[in-house]
């Protein structure tokens, strides 16, 4: 556990920091990670004792201020108020994970191919450009040709921002 103490409108005092410190090590037990802690004890208006603490778990900001007119009082308060939110914190978590459905894989009976309807298309040679053509007539969404110059089996398609798209293959045809 880090713990940072920054003292505002205070002298810094060793006995009330190692006070602070050994009171905030106790939020440790509540959690599993390590915690960043910063505290910062302020003087208002030269009598009012303030207190503030703030760290990260997960993602999640948990911070609280306390103010008394004792320094240790108002540590001893925070700490209490700490430690019923990180219970309430632990006790949401534990209850989500019970509630979250386990991931399960799917048995290899149940699994059925999602391929509704198979055809052969015959892939003839054309240039590019005429296979833009020849897919703007036909309103398809896209086509397969053989690419005369090089041979290559190439699929052209319309993109969603009005534009063609060519995917062309390369290696040994059969």
């Amino acid at each position: 556990m880090d713990i940072t103490i920054s003292f505002r409108h205070i002298d810094p005092d060793d006995n009330l920091k190692r006070y602070a410190e050994e009171k905030i090590t106790k939020l440790q037990k509540y959690i599993e990670v390590p915690l960043d802690v910063h505290v910062v004890l302020s003087l208002e208006r030269k009598y009012r004792q303030r207190v503030d603490v703030m760290f990260t778990i997960n993602g999640v900001v948990i911070n609280a201020h306390e103010v008394m007119d004792d320094m240790y009082a108002a540590i001893d308060s925070i700490l209490d108020k700490l430690e019923r939110r990180l219970t309430r914190y632990r006790d949401k978590l534990k209850k989500y994970r019970e509630v979250k459905p386990k991931r399960s894989t799917p048995a290899l009976e149940e699994v059925e191919s999602k391929i509704i309807v198979t055809r052969t298309i015959d892939a003839k040679p054309v240039d590019p450009e005429e296979a833009v053509m020849q897919l703007e007539a036909s309103g398809d969404s896209f086509m397969i040709f053989r690419d005369r110059e090089s041979d290559n089996v190439c699929v052209i398609y319309k993109r969603k921002d009005g534009n063609f798209s060519l995917i062309e293959t390369t290696g040994k045809t059969l």
